[in-house]
């Protein structure tokens, strides 16, 4: 397992480029810092200048600089406001790149980002810079979403998160860090698989992949339901949450980091666009996927929660 799927929570990264969408990020963000006492670090990268012979008059670097930590440190005393420990930073470069530089420079344990898709029909976008920072982040990823609720962290009730799996090797690392979510939210963890193949698979199959997967937990008594449903994958998992009103979805992300095949990766980005409640997805490298077998690998292919490229 490597290292950064145990659970750790002393340094949340927020990437914010000032829209609405990254509201729901920032509210996220104070909700994590206050429970676990961690630190806050915003984040706002300038990409490089318009191209010259545009006819908008360019603004200075300086300027774009001086905005944005004007911005960030508006964010930064309403955080101190409500006694969370924040600091900002401003760098210029590639957004993937800088964020990739700064979570391994800041040994940063989460990175939340928000969403601004303008809705939630399959296929449609996430928005470039999510999308960018979805996959190949050597820490988790929570993403909130346009429609996400916001208050996850401060309800009453017991938490529920819900972990979709195809019983696959890759699902021991989310499901570790789902565990330890699970415990430190005190809450309840349901377990989803969901079955796109038209050839139904014995249920007894499935009922001992569950139990396999339940044995691998320290603390099986967490789990307090197992869910099998067949049907399109992401309209099922967002369908589940919100019957088991879950407070946050975890996924386990394996594929590849090039840049022009993550629109391949449908299933996450839908279940992203669709769920009302915030995701968390950990990236699983291909090279560790190589060689294992799980439960009747279907064609679908999710990972400890989900997620293989859907076919063409």
């Amino acid at each position: 397992m490597s290292k950064y799927r145990e659970f750790n929570m002393k340094t949340i990264m927020v990437a914010t480029d000032f829209s609405d969408a990254s509201y729901g990020a920032r509210t996220y963000a104070r909700q994590l810092a206050l429970r676990f006492s961690a630190k806050v670090l915003l984040v706002h990268v300038i990409e490089e200048p318009p191209q010259r012979g545009t006819e908008t008059p360019e603004v200075s670097l300086a300027q774009r600089i001086d905005t944005a930590e004007d911005q960030l440190q508006k964010m930064v005393a309403a955080l101190h406001f409500d006694n969370v420990r924040c600091a900002m930073v401003v760098r210029t470069g590639s957004i993937r790149e800088t964020i990739l530089d700064l979570i391994k420079e800041r040994d940063a344990d989460l990175l939340i980002i928000g969403t601004r898709s303008k809705d939630r029909k399959p296929g449609d976008r996430l928005g470039s810079v999510a999308e960018k920072l979805l996959r190949g982040m050597p820490c988790p990823v929570l993403t909130v979403g346009k429609y996400v609720r916001q208050d996850s962290f401060e309800r009453t009730h017991p938490r529920t998160v819900l972990f979709p799996t195809d019983f696959s090797e890759a699902s021991q690392g989310a499901l570790a860090y789902t565990e330890c979510l699970t415990k430190h939210l005190a809450g309840h963890l349901c377990l989803l698989h969901v079955d796109e193949n038209e050839v139904e698979a014995a249920p007894r199959g499935h009922q001992e992949a569950f139990n396999n997967l339940i044995n691998r937990l320290k603390n099986r008594g967490i789990v307090t339901e197992c869910i099998r449903r067949r049907g399109c994958a992401a309209e099922v998992i967002a369908a589940v949450s919100l019957e088991k009103w879950a407070d946050f979805v975890v996924m386990g992300v394996h594929g590849t980091e090039e840049p022009g095949k993550w629109h391949k990766y449908g299933i996450a980005y839908d279940v992203i666009r669709s769920v009302r409640c915030p995701v968390f997805t950990l990236f699983i490298p291909a090279q560790e996927m190589a060689g294992e077998n799980p439960l009747e690998h279907s064609d679908m292919a999710m990972s400890s929660a989900p997620l293989l490229p859907r076919s063409a």
